[in-house]
């Protein structure tokens, strides 16, 4: 019984790492608005039943192949015991910002593909920040903002100013960008509000 599951599980396993493989090359070759889920499987020499037994359709398999990059990027650069620290937000936004500019620059955006890319970025940058901010609650019992408030509104942060540095012709470097949000960041909107005498 548990035999027959190990080869189930390796099975499945390999029809997904044929069927990303596929997708990729064929990401390069034909780009995604052409490809065909029917292409996908030809390719990893699959049934197109068993693209629909892993993903409901090529939308889902780009999202996972975004995300997993993504995921894999800043398993290379953070290192192992990362956590909300000013030296580890500030590796995170350098390598946001990178990566965001490097896609925006190679790319022609298509209106299908930009906002998945976005969100699934978006959304695997705020597990991040979750899991981060999590280790930190558990030693302040004070904080007042919830943490996945906290971490959606920060990876919305990074993200977004990634977003515009990425499209806009300013000549800023990357390590001025990333000094700018790590600030942000760090410090907050300080500012001393002058109130109108009447």
């Amino acid at each position: 019984m548990e035999s027959e599951k190990k080869e189930t599980d390796r099975r499945r396993n390999r029809s997904q790492r044929l069927l990303k493989q596929s997708f990729e090359k064929l990401m390069r070759e034909k780009g995604f608005t052409a490809m065909t889920i029917q292409d996908i499987a030809d390719r990893a020499d699959l049934h197109r039943g068993t693209f629909y037994t892993h993903f409901p359709d090529k939308f889902a398999l780009l999202e996972q192949s975004i995300r997993g990059k993504f995921r894999h990027l800043l398993e290379r650069k953070l290192p192992a015991d990362s956590g909300w620290r000013t030296e580890h937000l500030s590796i995170l936004v350098q390598t946001v910002l990178e990566h965001v500019r490097s896609l925006y620059g190679r790319c022609s955006p298509v209106d299908t593909v930009d906002p998945l890319f976005e969100r699934s970025v978006r959304d695997e940058l705020a597990e991040l920040l979750r899991h981060w901010l999590v280790q930190i609650q558990k030693a302040r019992a004070d904080r007042q903002v919830p943490v996945d408030t906290m971490a959606l509104m920060t990876s919305w942060a990074i993200f977004g100013a990634a977003v515009q540095w990425g499209k806009s012709y300013e000549d800023i470097s990357v390590d001025e960008m990333t000094a700018r949000v790590l600030t942000v960041l760090t410090e907050g909107a300080k500012m001393d509000f002058v109130h109108e005498k009447r």
